[in-house]
């Protein structure tokens, strides 16, 4: 979603709403897979050198579960509110600097979407793996008490031996 700042309507909100298509983004597969459909409403409002962004965004996203790394879909409903400058002297922390006229809008609601994901999600019913290939689930006590009890010299392994 691109905006051009010439095309607003000057101190009057200007609305603007359409899909954003995320298809073609690369996604880490441990916490958001995929976002299949977003749809966001944006009220627009520039003053002068400060561009207000209100964003209304509704979103479908596919998580991993944190248990069983099976897809989750979430529905996302995100409002959040920034400012744009063109001044790069404005030394404001809560504008974002865009000397262009012509603002991409896309890594923004990116972010909001990415940040309102959680990162131990549970599927329901999922529980945790007891055992599998290679690995075994132990508590802290059956950890310490092995850990005793294991050798500790790289030259006890040579009292196994049978020569």
């Amino acid at each position: 979603m691109k905006i051009n700042r010439l095309l607003l309507n000057k101190n009057k909100p200007n609305v603007i709403e359409e899909f954003v298509d995320f298809s073609n983004m690369f996604f880490d597969d441990n916490h958001v897979r995929r976002i299949p459909k977003c749809k966001v409403m944006v009220t627009l409002t520039d003053y002068e050198n400060i561009l207000l962004a209100e964003f209304d965004i509704y979103a479908d996203v596919v998580a991993s579960c944190a248990y069983t790394l099976e897809d989750v879909p979430l529905k996302k409903k995100i409002i959040e509110k920034i400012y744009f400058t063109d001044d790069e002297e404005d030394d404001s922390d809560d504008a974002f600097y865009e000397p262009n006229n012509e603002i991409d809008l896309d890594p923004y609601i990116l972010s909001f979407i990415i940040a309102s994901v959680p990162h131990n999600i549970h599927k329901k019913g999922a529980k945790l793996p007891e055992a599998g290939n290679g690995y075994r689930v132990i508590s802290e006590e059956q950890y310490f008490q092995e850990k005793q009890e294991k050798k500790t010299s790289p030259f006890d392994c040579l009292d196994d031996l049978d020569l």
